[in-house]
């Protein structure tokens, strides 16, 4: 199968292509730095706080998710998280880095999404012993967004030298 972005790299575009680039991975890492805030506030992002945020708690009165706010939940996150994974993984397919980095990533961070989208199902219907499941799913999807962001930005403002040669223009 023949890649898609055989012709067109991100070392090789202009600063206005670059800039737009950058601007989109930026507000990628800002959406990434606010969810884990927001995570921390709700859980501690601790298995103790995650499994009380899904099964509830006699301790603070928590009632455990119903199965609509579950569904809610999924039902944005399924359409969403998938399509920025795209895009980053789109992204990461247009650097220099090898096949295998570009493959590992990408199934990486799938896995992970379909961890964490799976992940709040099983701890609040079958066990809290899954709040591991979310967090691995959480720690793949934050090892592939950081491959995803820190190549392509490396590759767009520190690699000086051109994947194409270019011809001088007269």
């Amino acid at each position: 199968m023949r890649n898609f972005n055989t012709r067109f790299r991100l070392r090789d575009t202009d600063r206005q292509i670059r800039l737009v680039y950058t601007w989109f991975l930026l507000m990628m890492l800002g959406g990434f730095i606010f969810t884990f805030v927001w995570a921390h506030s709700m859980t501690d992002l601790s298995p103790k706080g995650i499994a009380q945020h899904y099964r509830g708690s006699d301790a603070n009165f928590g009632e455990p998710m119903s199965f609509g706010q579950l569904a809610e939940t999924t039902h944005f996150h399924l359409f969403t998280m998938p399509v920025v994974f795209l895009i980053m993984v789109h992204v990461l397919y247009l650097t220099m880095a090898s096949t295998m980095t570009k493959v590992a990533t990408t199934w990486l961070s799938f896995l992970g999404v379909t961890l964490d989208l799976v992940s709040p199902w099983l701890i609040t219907y079958v066990s809290p012993v899954y709040v591991l499941t979310m967090l691995a799913g959480d720690i793949m999807m934050t090892l592939g967004f950081l491959v995803m962001f820190i190549i392509p930005m490396r590759e767009m403002w520190f690699n000086k030298q051109p994947f194409i040669h270019r011809e001088s223009q007269n």
